[in-house]
């Protein structure tokens, strides 16, 4: 015969629930927090998400004091990632001075190929 065990509450009860979001919650909030600062941020000139639409003069001074939004997210597409062509490419630069350069060994790849 199999034995119930009765337990004084639910696995699936509100309360549990609640407690496994407050106890993840060092793992999702810098996401959450890195998100709400990117879309506020993004909407500065129309106010943010729940603010006023600032006047030109406050929006010029919080460019100044905040400098002008510029989004880290780049549109890259598989043909620009794949040929190296995209975006996110660093600029070369030449060496103007006759010293020797210092050869370093190729980087690795990194991920999973």
């Amino acid at each position: 015969m199999a034995t119930v065990i009765d337990l004084p509450f639910s696995l699936n009860s509100e309360p549990v629930k609640y407690v496994v979001i407050a106890l993840s919650a060092p793992v999702w909030m810098p996401f959450a927090r890195a998100l709400w600062k990117e879309l506020n941020d993004s909407l500065r000139p129309e106010g943010g998400v729940l603010g006023l639409a600032p006047s030109e003069k406050e929006l010029e001074a919080l460019n100044k004091s905040e400098g002008q939004h510029d989004t880290p997210l780049v549109s890259e597409t598989w043909a620009e990632h794949e040929t190296g062509s995209g975006p996110r490419q660093p600029a070369r630069r030449t060496r103007t001075s006759a010293a020797p350069a210092r050869t370093s060994p190729a980087p690795r790849p990194r991920g999973f190929r």
